[in-house]
């Protein structure tokens, strides 16, 4: 011990051997010699409550401040010889300033900020964190000047291994938005404050109390149920009718469930219809069968009452002849009781004509301005009934319809022969007998005169608009209607559930002839009984309908397909006369082959076909591409495509392979590899001479364009350095030559050769060779005069050859 104390005799300011400051003294010199080895000396002072100049005094005699190790200076320093001293961990109050890096400007980071800052990530966004940290740093310190700024706050949780985007006490919409399926859903429900969040930063972070108990609102979709927004596709339909259905009760089965959160389930927070699987079966086929929907010809509440509403404020005055003929004997509706029984079965024209504003109809003058036609034109047109009009009054009046029609059929007035239909005509075209042409003829409703000149002699003709509107008038009853379609009455209700019928008075002309349609179509024979009525097997047929001998139709209410009389007769033909020989192969490919062989879209070959680049024979199959020139002109296009495809054609990638493996002598550094130096020179000079005249005809081609595309540029560029035994350019470095040297190229991209004039384009031309850097020592003279000629073309006249610069 003598020793150890003899060993601070010589320590400057030492008090006297014996006192109890010599003792206290004693032990923080030992402290410092034991631990003191790397510490900083301002962590030793605050621990030992000394000054630094004490410190530093002791560790100079000393000679390097003890012989302790270095381990615990550098890592955490002054916390370890707080704790080696004390006997305990520091408080925040105990711990010092920190210190100040003259040259980064900033403060050092000290455990008891870093702790501040792990509490803080999660709870708060980089600016407020930051904001946080100032203020400390400038109570601690006393300098004004202090800051944490944002990267700094940012790098110290990166050396944390935190992450900004880190959260505390919830999770962000991101990860909830993951976790049901839906961002849309989760927004959508903060939103409308049915979920929690708060803002932290950036980012909005539900607490995990909030988000358990939104999700447990959720309501699991039924099971063997299909969720009825599904069904829109199917049923062809684009409105958001059907949760309206629903909610009426014309869909049979129907449940409302809440889904929302719940994964692979797209819903809102207002949850999501719901039927039977077997009922969704059923809609589905009867819409494919033409068959009505259980909605159809239903009303909707609320419909009627925004019509019922619309249909007071504008009702038409009692002499208003449309408004007394749609509503019939009993009159308009007394009140909306009455108003919902009799307004749906209505025609839809009828709906219109009651809730629109009431308007008496255009005048002569008024329509034959319009239709830029003077007033006895539009007289005449009247006279001859091809223009239906009313007299209110004194005044004669046209409707805007009537009008619009009228107009749009080009003003007709009756005394062209397109005006005018035969009896025959009529009867076909617009279903009458002849029995009720001649009444109506009689009555004066229907105008009729008698050719007499030509072949229209002698033929009685009426007026073709006068038997449409006579048509749409009256309409059919079910019997004419079945007698017309040849069918029974019960059979033609099963053929109008198909068709969308209301069920109004008088079926439409329109509707009657689609029924004829339904059942013409239905008279053919499926594949089956075809076979069995011309005695053959149904594979027979179907191979008939494989060689294209017959084809095979579908309409499209009904799945069934079906043979018709004409196609039947075919197969009695091919059975008479069954072909022997099959039909030689034509020369070329299709199309689609020779697109598929290009790696083009059919469209770029057709016009390669127009613009004579390839050859192409009509055959009985259509057009056939000769496929080597669709090789020879895809080798052109993949040499400067301009836009970014998934690969070029596996051929044409063998093709540019191959001569890559022969190699070249720019690329080779040391003449040791080639065996026989002549034979690997001369192979290497056809080598180059290759990719020159691929590189030049590349360019002559970027030359030909209508536009400069700085796109195009680059692999031509890149062929350039290739061609000199160089490593591939950095995009940077191309870039850098594009904002650089060559700007004034980058700024012209895109840009027609057309819109500058001779100047320009000469200097954009020299600009872009200068930019793929090809010259003179690429080239030899039959290369050079060829991009010379090139470039002359392009830019109109050059004064020198652009390659020499």
């Amino acid at each position: 011990m003598a020793k150890e104390t003899g060993s601070f005799d010589q320590v400057p300011g030492r008090s006297p051997a014996g006192s109890p400051d010599a003792d206290d003294k004693l032990a923080w010199q030992r402290f410092v010699s034991v631990h003191g080895k790397g510490a900083l000396n301002r962590d030793l002072a605050v621990v030992l409550g000394r000054t630094v100049e004490e410190i530093e005094q002791l560790k100079t005699a000393l000679k390097g401040g003890g012989k302790g190790p270095t381990s615990a200076a550098k890592k955490g320093a002054f916390e370890v010889l707080f704790r080696l001293w004390h006997g305990r961990p520091p408080t925040d109050d105990e711990w010092p300033a920190p210190a100040r890096y003259a040259r980064r400007g900033s403060y050092e980071w000290l455990t008891p900020e870093i702790a501040m800052l792990a509490t803080l990530v999660g709870q708060m966004g980089t600016d407020e964190m930051a904001e946080v940290l100032t203020a400390r740093l400038i109570r601690i310190t006393g300098d004004n000047t202090a800051k944490r700024d944002r990267m700094a706050v940012q790098n110290q949780i990166a050396r944390m291994g935190l992450m900004v985007s880190d959260v505390l006490g919830g999770l962000t919409v991101a990860d909830a938005g993951k976790e049901i399926g839906s961002y849309t859903l989760v927004h959508q429900s903060i939103r409308n404050g049915h979920l929690k969040a708060r803002r932290v930063g950036r980012n909005l972070v539900i607490p995990h109390k909030a988000w358990k108990e939104w999700k447990a609102k959720v309501q699991a979709p039924p099971e063997n149920f299909v969720q009825l927004s599904t069904l829109k596709g199917p049923l062809s339909i684009r409105s958001d009718k059907l949760s309206e259905f629903c909610r009426i009760g014309y869909v049979p089965g129907a449940v409302q469930a809440k889904p929302y959160g719940t994964k692979n389930v797209r819903t809102t927070q207002f949850g999501s219809w719901y039927v039977p699987k077997e009922v969704a079966e059923q809609l589905v086929a009867d819409r494919r069968a033409g068959r009505p929907m259980p909605w159809h010809g239903k009303p909707l509440m609320e419909n009627l009452k925004v019509t019922f509403r619309l249909w007071q404020k504008r009702q038409h005055p009692a002499d208003c002849a449309t408004c007394a003929e749609i509503w019939g004997e009993k009159g308009a509706p007394r009140d909306f009781d009455d108003y919902m029984v009799r307004y749906p079965p209505i025609e839809h024209g009828a709906k219109r004509h009651l809730t629109m504003v009431w308007n008496p109809g255009q005048t002569i003058a008024e329509l034959a301005a319009q239709a830029g036609r003077s007033e006895q034109y539009v007289r005449r047109a009247m006279a001859n009934g091809v223009l239906a009009s009313t007299k209110v009054g004194r005044v004669w009046r046209i409707t805007r319809t009537d009008g619009t029609r009228w107009i749009a059929r080009n003003c007709p007035t009756g005394d062209g022969e397109k005006s005018w239909v035969s009896i025959d005509t009529a009867v076909k075209q617009y279903l009458f007998t002849r029995e009720e042409l001649d009444a109506f003829i009689a009555q004066g409703t229907l105008k009729a005169k008698v050719g007499m000149e030509g072949a229209m002699r002698g033929i009685r003709y009426v007026l073709r608009q006068q038997c449409a509107q006579l048509r749409e008038k009256l309409g059919f009853s079910e019997e004419q209607t079945a007698a017309r379609a040849k069918v029974t009455v019960p059979q033609l209700r099963i053929l109008l559930e198909g068709v969308n019928w209301r069920g109004a008075k008088g079926i439409p002309l329109t509707t009657v002839q689609a029924v004829i349609k339904r059942v013409q179509s239905q008279q053919g024979l499926t594949v089956e009984q075809a076979a069995l009525s011309l005695g053959v097997t149904s594979e027979w047929i179907d191979g008939c309908i494989a060689d294209g001998t017959i084809t095979v139709k579908r309409n499209k209410w009904d799945e069934r397909l079906y043979l018709s009389e004409p196609m039947l007769e075919r197969l009695r033909k091919a059975q008479l006369h069954p072909a022997t020989r099959a039909r030689p192969a034509p020369p070329g490919g299709r199309l689609s082959e020779a697109a598929g062989m290009a790696g083009v879209s059919s469209t770029t070959l057709i016009r390669w076909a127009e613009d004579g680049e390839v050859r192409r024979m009509m055959q009985p199959s259509g057009w056939h591409y000769d496929l080597e020139d669709v090789r020879a002109r895809a080798r052109i296009y993949w040499r400067t495509v301009r836009y970014k495809r998934a690969r070029m054609p596996a051929w044409l990638h063998a093709e540019q392979q191959a001569p890559a493996a022969v190699g070249c002598a720019t690329s080779v550094p040391n003449a040791t590899f080639c065996q026989d130096t002549e034979t690997a020179n001369a192979a290497c000079l056809v080598a180059s001479k290759a990719r020159a005249t691929e590189l030049v005809e590349a360019l002559s081609q970027w030359l030909a364009a209508p536009k400069i595309y700085i796109r195009t540029l680059l692999p031509l560029r890149q062929q350039r350095v290739a061609l000199d035994g160089l490593p591939s350019e950095w995009p940077s470095t191309v870039r850098g030559a594009l904002k650089g040297e060559f700007s004034r190229l980058g700024d012209l991209d895109f840009v027609p050769f057309d819109d500058l004039d001779l100047e320009e384009r000469r200097d954009a031309i020299e600009m872009a060779i200068r930019f793929v850097g090809i010259s003179n020592r690429h080239l030899d003279d039959k290369l050079r005069k060829r991009l010379q000629a090139a470039a002359a073309i392009a830019s109109g006249a050059l004064k020198d050859d652009p390659t020499s610069r």
